[in-house]
């Protein structure tokens, strides 16, 4: 009868760790899928929070490159009057246009306006 006891217990316990065999790597499998989705989540929340930030950057990015094309347009006009000025063949012109010189066989015309009481 000893013997017809310890059998049904064994049995017992067999029958439960055969119920559950795939109990740690469950529980294992589990745990990395939840700690996968709180990451997914805390990347999906930084982003969210980064998103105004990015937008800000971007207008600001934005601004400069205008600023960018405006500084360039004046640089161009810059050397065009440059090379305008220091051209050695337009000097004669350029003397008479910024300065009150002119050549010898010419002189200058101020109009003035006339007055209405006359």
């Amino acid at each position: 009868m000893n013997s017809g006891r310890k059998t049904p217990k064994k049995v017992r316990h067999h029958a439960a760790k055969r119920h559950h065999p795939y109990r740690g790597i469950t529980a294992e499998i589990s745990l990395k899928l939840i700690l996968s989705w709180a990451i997914a989540i805390g990347a999906i929340a930084s982003l969210f929070r980064l998103l105004p930030y990015h937008l800000t950057q971007q207008a600001k990015l934005e601004e400069l490159r205008i600023q960018v094309q405006e500084t360039d347009a004046r640089v161009g006009k810059l050397r065009e009057q440059l090379n305008y000025n220091f051209d050695p063949h337009r000097t004669q012109s350029l003397m008479e246009r910024y300065s009150t010189l002119t050549s010898p066989n010419q002189s200058r015309i101020y109009w003035l306006e006339e007055d209405s009481e006359q």
